[in-house]
């Protein structure tokens, strides 16, 4: 097994990109924002507030058991069923194999909502491209800097 390529990820660059997607979304509309759980919902967060978008919500999937290493996709939060016929933005932090952004787009897809999916990365082998993106990036494990910054702790 090849030892997988780790990158980390600043909360500087961070800022520097969701600033950067969210002047090329400021002339779209959207009625909510979904991160999806975990990763996604910090960078959620922060583009609600640059597109003053308050509605925002979270769906749940966990897929990997540790880094590089896939397990079977699993819904831990499912949304809202109030969530129909809506402008979504739907958020993650890397689209790597695709498989949460398709399982999320398809179930939000069954409320006849419109969705437009946004990532920090993006692995070209993804089955899923977003429709905007920070950087693409090629077999590399991103490390975010809340996953860097909870390591660190010790509670």
């Amino acid at each position: 097994m090849s030892k997988i390529k780790k990158e980390r990820y600043s909360w500087a660059q961070l800022t520097k990109d969701c600033l950067t997607l969210g002047k090329k979304l400021k002339s779209k509309k959207f009625d909510l924002i979904v991160g999806i759980s975990r990763g996604g919902l910090i960078p959620a967060t922060i583009l609600s507030y640059l597109l003053n978008i308050k509605k925002i919500c979270s769906i749940g999937y966990s897929y990997y058991l540790r880094p590089g290493v896939k397990g079977k996709l699993k819904l831990t939060l499912p949304p809202s069923s109030e969530i129909k016929k809506q402008r979504i933005l739907l958020i993650d932090e890397k689209a790597d194999t695709g498989q949460t952004l398709s399982a999320a787009v398809k179930l939000l897809k069954k409320k006849k909502n419109k969705i437009t999916i946004l990532t920090l990365h993006y692995e070209p082998g993804s089955k899923v491209k977003p429709d905007y993106f920070a950087r693409q990036v090629k077999n590399i494990w991103i490390i975010y800097p809340w996953d860097e910054s909870l390591k660190k702790s010790s509670l």
